[in-house]
């Protein structure tokens, strides 16, 4: 299992942390991300950002951007933007630290609830996706 230090990204790390965001946004300009995740950082903690994580060397492995929004029914949910994770032998075990990290501030904030943001480019199984999540009750009279 390859050793991740999460953290919350700081502005002298944009730039390098630019590889893993357009990992994630193939489409990404350096100047977008720099203009995004300066947005990002003057966010409160508690209302979400962009938690990094480094190797056991300090090279940038994982990305993650979140946010912390209202549901109609419950407390605040947890939103995962975009996860990107990169490891040689582990990539996996990036992204359950970054998850983890996410989940645990969540927790804090009072959230008790994940969603996830998906590219509104809607294949043809989304329904299916919907239906099969919790956030979904489908009913049949007959």
């Amino acid at each position: 299992m390859t050793a991740a230090v999460v953290s919350r990204l700081v502005r002298a790390a944009i730039d390098e942390s630019f590889v893993l965001a357009r990992l994630g946004y193939p489409d990404l300009t350096l100047i977008a991300w720099r203009r995004a995740a300066r947005r990002q950082l003057d966010r409160s903690a508690a209302t979400g950002g962009i938690l990094i994580a480094r190797d056991a060397v300090g090279r940038l492995n994982g990305l993650v951007l979140y946010s912390h929004s209202a549901c109609i029914a419950a407390r605040p949910c947890v939103q995962i933007e975009r996860l990107v994770s990169f490891d040689v032998s582990s990539p996996r075990s990036v992204a359950d630290k970054l998850v983890s990290e996410v989940m645990r501030m969540g927790h804090l904030a009072g959230c008790d609830s994940l969603s996830l943001v998906r590219p509104c480019r809607p294949p043809a199984d989304t329904t299916t996706l919907v239906l099969a999540s919790e956030t979904s009750v489908a009913c049949q009279m007959f």
